[in-house]
């Protein structure tokens, strides 16, 4: 048994293999097995992988005809035999002591998750578009060092991907069997399931892995179609799934209950800018009896258009900024009309630390 196993699931990317390969077997951290699952490529994956396994006995090559990244995975995990998993996308690579680093602080600090900064790599290929709509490089940032209690709102605020973790492999496997196949946001749905089932992480204030950004990826597809996304909807079985796992566990607590209802706001909020009038209300009715008829919360999602002023300036935020706020619940938000505006609302739309408070007249419904 290994400490470390490393999965890295690999579609059509004989191109960028070497790079992700060489970055894992030179790591300054030898104890690691890497599980490489090759998933119906047309192009030369397999031979590349095969090659490598070839000079070094820790790189196992699996092999299956699903082109399913979240079935790679698992096909990995199963094979693998380290005491903590992490996971690499086969065109990015990590830093040489990435494994050092994340083992140490998973286990010196007995913590059950590890968590790094992301440092974003742009393929010359890519457009200055792609790059503006893309370059999220906030989202990949770590704003916090050390060890904290992984509590309702750090569970929400870390990101979701999986790569730049470390996890326990007690606590993957204990997920494992309810991790049911998705199309998209497979990372999301994995997440929130070993959260439920941990109480610590510990934030690494390093760029240790590197995320290649590169035109026609997954991610790249998921982004920029918008609403001719035709899997914009399905967003929503991730909390379906969640709180399918929650309920099936037996009576949630109130923690867990709050917990269903934010990840399903934080979904909703995903998808409300790729959504049509119609769709906005189809969504917020399906959430609103989900939840009242599985988990009797008085959660109620509703289509809502405001208009936000920035009160030093007053002028209009631009309409991208706040758009994706169309969908909000009771539960957390007042209505935008003589109340206050959430600290969260605050939170996402103060990007470059404007400050915005409700003024009447200046905030409203239309």
């Amino acid at each position: 048994m290994s400490k470390v196993s490393v999965i890295v699931p690999c579609h059509n990317v004989g191109k960028f293999l070497p790079k992700c390969l060489e970055s894992l077997t030179g790591q300054t951290f030898h104890d690691i097995d890497i599980v490489a699952v090759e998933n119906g490529s047309t192009d030369n994956t397999l031979e590349v992988l095969r090659k490598y396994a070839s000079a070094d006995t820790r790189i196992t090559v699996l092999t299956t005809d699903i082109p399913s990244q979240q079935n790679a995975r698992n096909m990995g995990i199963k094979a693998a035999s380290g005491e903590y998993f992490m996971f690499c996308d086969a065109d990015d690579w990590f830093s040489p002591d990435m494994c050092e680093i994340m083992y140490k602080a998973i286990t010196e600090n007995e913590t059950d998750v590890a968590c790094c900064d992301v440092k974003l790599e742009y393929a010359e290929d890519l457009s200055e578009e792609e790059k503006r709509l893309r370059n999220s490089v906030g989202y990949y940032t770590i704003h916090k060092s050390g060890k904290y209690m992984l509590d309702n709102r750090r569970i929400m605020r870390t990101n979701v991907i999986l790569c730049n973790k470390i996890m326990r492999r007690d606590l993957v496997e204990k997920i494992l069997p309810f991790y049911p196949p998705i199309k998209v946001h497979e990372d999301s749905l994995f997440w929130y399931l070993y959260a439920f089932n941990a109480q610590s992480i510990f934030y690494v204030d390093r760029q240790l892995y590197h995320y290649f950004l590169r035109p026609h990826s997954i991610m790249s597809n998921v982004k920029m179609t918008g609403t001719k996304n035709p899997n914009r909807m399905d967003v929503i079985q991730i909390a379906d799934d969640v709180m399918d796992y929650v309920l099936n566990r037996g009576n949630p607590t109130e923690k867990e209950t709050e917990l269903v209802i934010l990840i399903y706001e934080e979904l909703a909020t995903v998808i409300s800018e790729m959504l049509e009038s119609d769709e906005q209300i189809k969504i917020c009715d399906l959430i609103n009896r989900r939840i009242h008829e599985k988990m009797h919360a008085s959660a109620y999602f509703y289509p809502v258009g405001s208009l936000i002023l920035n009160l030093e300036d007053n002028h209009l935020l631009p309409h991208l900024v706040w758009q994706k706020f169309m969908l909000r619940t009771h539960r957390r938000f007042n209505m935008l009309v003589g109340k206050k505006v959430s600290d969260r609302l605050q939170f996402k739309i103060l990007l470059n630390e404007m400050k915005i408070r409700h003024k009447k007249g200046v905030i409203g419904t239309r």
